[in-house]
């Protein structure tokens, strides 16, 4: 199977040509069954779109069943899969991903979580949107990341080995000098499943104006646990490609597949030149920002705080 590739086409069509367990891991973010037309427009005035309209519940989750069954078809049999989703019909696709990929081969539900800070709506604002991780068998590929300590850590106690008494209670380890034995270097924390990312802010020099656009910083961390380099990742609803770019700038392979040709053609600039934002995460008061001005508000975009 060629690879580094962006078809135009309904993934549906383009994955029954592709050949069985030839695909390492599979990201996808589908319509999510917002019931909505998404649009927007970049810098230059060029203006995306596509539709997230269904006749019926019935009618989306059968399109999305059809679509998984063939994503697991060609995936290999240590390939992994990342389903993302918001609460619009998450519920519902857990309870497919189930039956297709099968209950015991769920691993994670990963939250992404961002700031979003508006009142325009009655009730919680929305500040995070699902990722259903699950592998097509109990033989998979992953790879730990582990992440800084906390500054409030007491490292000098993580780095020191104990040991129990007779009664179970736990002490620092000595040697015959009486000089306190170090535990084996630290890695740090392993990942957890909550994943805190922000949304890509105006100035971003990965934004592209398309509506939906995932951070690749996002996608650089699916990426990273589930494969190698050298792999191969797919993505059946590539969009803006930031999947590709992610699988590109970590010397993956990668398959995409879009049926809107101005995605596949926004798809083939970005490889061109890929390009990644580092995202800064500013912590602010809850009282603080109800009081900022128009221009206090948009430095707060530029530093990644989307509000």
């Amino acid at each position: 199977m060629r690879r580094d590739m962006v078809i135009r086409d309904d993934c549906l069509n383009a994955l029954k040509k592709m050949e069985g367990e030839s695909i390492d891991m599979a990201y996808l973010d589908p319509p999510f069954f917002t019931q909505k037309e998404q649009h927007l427009k970049d810098s230059d005035g060029r203006e995306y779109t596509f539709s997230d309209r269904w006749e019926s519940r019935e009618s989306y989750l059968r399109f999305m069943r059809l679509r998984l069954e063939e994503i697991k078809r060609v995936l290999k049999k240590n390939g992994s899969i990342f389903l993302h989703c918001d609460d619009s019909a998450s519920h519902y696709l857990r309870l497919i991903m189930d039956e297709v990929f099968g209950e015991n081969h769920f691993r994670s539900e990963i939250i992404w979580t961002y700031k979003r800070w508006s009142n325009s709506r009655k009730g919680l604002i929305p500040g995070h949107q699902t990722i259903f991780y699950y592998t097509k068998t109990a033989n998979f590929k992953f790879n730990t990341i582990y992440n800084a300590y906390s500054p409030t850590t007491n490292i000098d106690q993580i780095l020191q080995e104990r040991v129990r008494d007779t009664y179970g209670k736990a002490s620092y380890k000595y040697d015959d000098e009486g000089n306190v034995v170090l535990a084996r270097e630290k890695k740090g924390v392993p990942m957890s499943d909550v994943w805190e990312i922000p949304f890509l802010n105006p100035k971003a020099k990965e934004r592209t104006g398309y509506p939906t656009q995932k951070p690749v910083e996002l996608l650089e961390r699916i990426i990273r646990i589930s494969t190698d380099p050298g792999d191969c990742v797919l993505d059946p609803f590539c969009g803006s490609g930031t999947t590709l770019v992610a699988a590109k700038l970590l010397g993956r392979n990668y398959v995409g597949i879009d049926s809107n040709p101005s995605a596949v053609r926004l798809c083939g600039q970005r490889l061109e030149c890929p390009a990644k934002t580092e995202s800064r995460l500013l912590k602010v008061g809850i009282d603080s920002y109800k009081t900022k001005t128009e221009e206090e508000l948009a430095l707060l975009n530029t530093l990644g705080c989307d509000v």
